[in-house]
């Protein structure tokens, strides 16, 4: 899974350094060339003094006036030379000493050898006095130009490195600055998804707001198909059981015989499928946005409701005030009404209930004070209409109904032996 803040960070902090490395590239490019134009012209106007300075001397060779002279030409290998070549003869500069200038053909010759390992660049102009033509050549050393060019290319880069940097932060703030609403967005579906929220209403821009808006029509669209089947299913049980209720009469009315059993128990089958299949096709399951507001209250009057049924039993309920379940309240009643049913059925007068929230798992705890189970009973309860005792009433569905239930929210359960009461002891842990 990638992350869109890091993709963003560094496609901008590579696209930022990819522009100042070749800014900084093109500025060296730059002052290079400026530099050598700036050596060429000033390379061509000492060829204008020494020409100044040239006497012309008909019966004898031409002579230069070294006043006119620049006095970087008078020292020794100092990195400036000029050479004058006339009717086969040179002069030469002082600073050539012995040394000769290499010949060459074009008008500008770059990198060439020179005194002392020097690299020189050349300039020569052809100019025509009293009818006898000659040439001067004018020279100067490249190294100390191409090193101050160096380095100036060194510390534009090292300059160009702090403006990157602080570029980079300001850019990354600024991409953290322009996803928060998605982090907005990321908080509020958690939330939706605890129940703590129907729908998301926090703000979020243009481009996020569609999909905000389809998340919405989502959640709106689980929950009415699942108001919609439930109050299906709750029809269909209701037109079935009717009939089913006739048939079971109608076979009580019958002689005992093989085909009255035979049609008990298949009607018997056909009554726990019905059930079954409810239970399930009405279970919400982990789907975002449910929640159960008032769990307190509500096992309180479920308790009520078996109290006048099984008068002779006392709950101890351990549910804190003000606790919200992230599940679906029917399903949770649901489960509770079954589970407390069952205990009831079991137990001999007493009944503990236990309901807490810790490390975001839901945690419920139900005993009974009964005789309890056989350890190798446990899990068979489990199944679908297994049950313990057939001399009580009822179908075996409800610790299978349940186990199914919570499944359905990856939870688990679990039977045992209470270490208080003694009797069946259900603990489940719901995510």
């Amino acid at each position: 899974m990638y992350s869109l803040r890091k993709r963003l960070t560094l496609s901008l902090a590579g696209s930022l350094a990819l522009f100042f490395i070749i800014q900084t590239m093109m500025i060296g490019v730059e002052v290079e060339s400026l530099s050598e134009r700036n050596l060429l012209s000033r390379l061509q106007h000492d060829q204008e003094q020494i020409l100044a300075g040239l006497e012309w001397n008909p019966t004898a060779a031409p002579e230069l006036r070294q006043a006119v002279i620049p006095g970087i030409y008078e020292r020794p290998f100092s990195g400036h030379y000029f050479q004058i070549d006339i009717a086969g003869k040179s002069l030469r500069s002082r600073s050539l000493w012995d040394e000769r200038l290499p010949s060459q053909s074009e008008e500008v010759l770059r990198d060439a050898p020179g005194p002392g390992g020097q690299r020189l660049l050349i300039i020569q102009n052809t100019f025509e006095l009293n009818g006898q033509s000659f040439t001067i050549r004018t020279a100067e050393n490249i190294l100390p130009i191409e090193q101050s060019t160096s380095a100036f290319q060194r510390h534009l880069l090292l300059f160009a490195i702090a403006p990157v940097i602080a570029l980079i932060l300001l850019q990354g703030w600024l991409i953290s600055h322009s996803l928060r609403p998605l982090q907005r967005l990321r908080r509020q579906i958690k939330r939706l998804e605890r129940g703590d929220l129907e729908q998301i209403d926090a703000p979020a821009p243009q481009e996020i707001m569609p999909l905000v808006n389809e998340i919405n029509h989502l959640m709106r669209l689980m929950q009415q198909r699942l108001q919609r089947s439930r109050h299906a299913l709750g029809d269909l049980a209701h037109s079935l059981k009717t009939p089913l209720a006739v048939l079971r009469q109608i076979t009580h009315r019958q002689s005992d015989s093989l085909v009255k059993q035979q049609l008990g128990e298949q009607l018997e089958r056909i009554e726990q499928r019905i059930d079954r299949e409810l239970v399930r096709a009405r279970t919400a399951g982990r789907m975002p946005g449910g929640q159960w507001p008032e769990p307190n209250r509500d096992i309180r009057d479920i308790t009520t409701m078996l109290g006048t049924v099984f008068p002779h039993i006392a709950f101890e309920l351990h549910v804190d005030k003000g606790l919200k379940i992230p599940a679906d309240r029917e399903d949770m009643l649901e489960i509770f009404g079954n589970l407390l049913e069952n205990a009831c059925k079991w137990a001999s007068s007493t009944v503990h209930c236990h309901l807490s929230v810790a490390d975001g798992k839901t945690q419920i705890s139900i005993e009974d004070d009964g005789s309890g189970i056989d350890e190798g009973s446990q899990e068979e309860l489990l199944y679908r209409g297994v049950r313990a005792d057939e001399s009580r009433p009822g179908h075996g569905l409800g610790l299978s109904i349940v186990s199914e239930m919570v499944q359905a929210y990856d939870g688990s359960i679990e039977l045992s032996r209470s270490a208080g009461l003694g009797g069946l002891k259900v603990q489940i842990v719901l995510p």
